[in-house]
């Protein structure tokens, strides 16, 4: 560093942004001024990283590049370097036949349909959260947050809710973990012959009302869907359901507990939670961005696109830009029409965002409401060494 306050200084800015790497560490470390000074600086600009790809910081730009279609595509990943085991549907299928697996998901998580899911969640989190406080603290991530989005993925997907540390924390481990990819990779592709053998098993005795049980039997532009299709759709449930709401629980819980005036403005005023949580969602984005495969050429920022070239659409810096929203650096509960990027834009934005939104609610009110006073023990506070896929926490030890 070039400057005694811990921020970086020009010149490394100048140089992160001609090298830019979102799984660095000095991007985990000094993210929001770096996507600043880029965004500033140099709003679309191309990494040498990762076989080369291109990094969008505006709003405007990522939300033109999200709804072209025709230009860009997201198959066969969405992150960049590709990590994901195994093709997932929808998100990584364009239309038109996006809009045909779109068209039989979007009711497993309409908004009404998720709302007769409140009880169960809440009742979740309660017993969670009685066993950490019985126990004078404990982890809010591998105790609280992330059994509970787990245990409850598994129950919406018709599998055995106490089967959830197979799921959670082989994915936790290959997004946040420090040890060799190659050993994180062979424990998620245990998990996903796990969820493959299930969902066998539920071919011939489905759960009752599960997801796998709808998926099964539901036409689909009238066919019926094959099984690696089946195990697709269920793999990004799995994915989407397991880590990202429970990093916004764990960003949100250490803020909450470093800004304690802020953590007793939501118990003097608990109507401006769902304000709250779309701000956290805005300056915490878990997911920090999506990317897109050049399929046509295309003109961006001035720049022209050839096929086979990767973007990088920044919903870090996108929630941010000043052209978007107000004092972007203010965490505002109060924010009026705050229409973040955290959830992703255009046609392939997320199929369980109401779901997500109910389990922050959940935990977030559960831990005001039975641990008020909650304390972080710093030692045991651990932020995930690579965010540039989920930004979220490894460990957050609290005392109760």
């Amino acid at each position: 560093m070039d400057q005694s306050d811990g921020k970086l200084g020009a010149a490394e800015l100048e140089a992160f942004a001609k090298d830019f790497d979102h799984h660095s560490a000095t991007y985990r470390d000094h993210t929001v001024e770096l996507l600043g000074y880029m965004q500033e600086k140099c709003p679309f600009v191309h990494s040498p990283n990762y076989g080369g790809f291109w990094v969008a910081t505006k709003a405007a730009t990522c939300l033109a590049i999200a709804k072209n279609v025709d230009a860009f595509s997201n198959f066969p990943a969405e992150v960049i370097p590709a990590l994901e085991p195994t093709l997932m549907i929808p998100i990584n299928t364009d239309p038109p036949e996006l809009y045909d697996y779109r068209a039989i998901l979007n009711p497993l998580f309409a908004p009404k349909v998720m709302e007769r899911e409140e009880s169960a969640i809440r009742a979740e989190a309660r017993e969670l959260m009685e066993a950490l406080v019985a126990r004078g603290g404990g982890d809010l991530v591998n105790d609280f947050a992330l059994p509970m989005t787990g245990r409850t993925t598994l129950r919406l997907l018709g599998i055995d809710q106490e089967d959830w540390p197979h799921y959670a924390k082989p994915m936790h481990e290959l997004i946040y973990s420090t040890r060799p990819l190659e050993e994180r990779l062979a424990e998620s592709n245990a998990m996903v012959q796990r969820m493959r053998a299930e969902i066998r098993r539920q071919q011939e005795k489905p759960t009752p009302g599960g997801v796998i049980e709808y998926l099964f039997n539901v036409e689909m532009a009238g066919r019926k869907l094959r099984i690696d299709e089946v195990d697709s759709i269920v793999l990004i449930i799995i994915g989407g359901g397991l880590d990202t709401a429970q990093a916004l629980i764990g960003m949100a819980a250490v803020y909450l507990a470093r800004n304690p005036e802020r953590r007793q403005e939501l118990i003097d005023h608990p109507e401006r939670m769902d304000g709250a949580i779309e701000e956290f969602l805005r300056v915490f984005p878990p997911t920090q961005g999506n990317s897109r495969r050049v399929v046509k050429e295309v003109v961006v920022e001035g720049q022209t696109l050839k096929p086979e070239e990767q973007v990088f659409m920044s919903y870090a810096a996108a929630n941010r830009d000043p052209a978007d929203f107000d004092d972007p650096d203010v965490v505002d509960f109060t924010r009026q029409n705050n229409r973040h990027f955290s959830f992703g834009v255009g046609p392939h934005r997320c199929l369980g965002s109401h779901l997500a939104r109910l389990e922050v609610k959940a935990c977030l009110e559960t831990l005001l409401e039975m641990a008020p006073n909650y304390r972080l023990v710093e030692s045991g506070v651990e932020k995930a060494a690579d965010v540039g896929h989920v930004a979220g926490y490894n460990t957050i030890q609290v005392a109760v």
